[in-house]
C-alpha cells in the first residue's frame, strides 16, 4: 500500500491497516457474526425483488470503484465504522486479481436475525462472475434496505 505523505512512519503505516482491519472486522461482525440461523428464509415483510435490486447496485457500485457510494448505503450507526478509503484497499486488490467485472450470476437470499436484539435482516449472497475469477459477496439489509454488513471473497 502506498501513502503520500512523507512523514507517515512504519509505525504510523501499521496502525493504520490495524484500523482498518479492525473496522472491516466490525462490519463482518455485524454483518455474519451476530447472525443466528443462517440461511432461513427471507424474512416476512422484506420484498425479495427490492432486495437483490439493492445488492445488484452495491455490487455495481463497488465494481465501478465508487466506494463513498457503498459507505453512504451503510445504516447510519455504522457509517463511522469503516470509511471509503479503508474499504478501497482492501477491495480494489481483490478486482485488480479478479479482472473486469462481467456479470451477476445468482443472488440467494436468506434471513438471519441478531442474536442479542432479535432484528431481522435480509442477506443476499451474490455470485459475480470476472474476468479472472468469481466472486461472493455477503450484503445483509436491515428493514430500510440499509446496509449493515458487507463481506467479499
Amino acid at each position: 500500500m502506498w501513502y503520500t505523505d512523507a512523514d507517515e512512519t512504519e509505525g504510523n503505516h501499521v496502525k493504520r491497516r490495524m484500523k482498518t482491519i479492525a473496522a472491516l472486522s466490525l462490519i463482518l461482525a455485524l454483518g455474519l457474526g451476530l447472525f443466528g440461523c443462517a440461511g432461513a428464509p427471507l424474512p416476512e415483510g422484506f420484498d425479495a425483488e427490492a432486495v437483490t435490486s439493492k445488492a445488484a447496485e452495491i455490487v455495481r457500485l463497488s465494481t465501478e470503484g465508487d466506494y463513498g457510494a457503498v459507505t453512504a448505503l451503510l445504516r447510519e450507526g455504522l457509517k463511522g465504522a469503516i470509511t471509503a478509503e479503508q474499504l478501497e484497499a482492501d477491495w480494489a486488490p481483490v478486482y485488480e486479481k479478479a479482472g473486469a467485472f462481467e456479470s451477476v450470476t445468482r443472488t440467494a437470499l436468506s434471513g438471519a436475525a441478531d442474536k442479542a436484539s432479535g432484528e431481522e435482516y435480509a442477506v443476499a449472497q451474490v455470485l459475480a462472475k470476472h474476468a479472472n475469477a468469481s466472486l461472493v459477496y455477503t450484503l445483509s439489509f436491515d428493514r430500510d434496505l440499509a446496509l449493515v454488513g458487507l463481506y467479499l471473497r
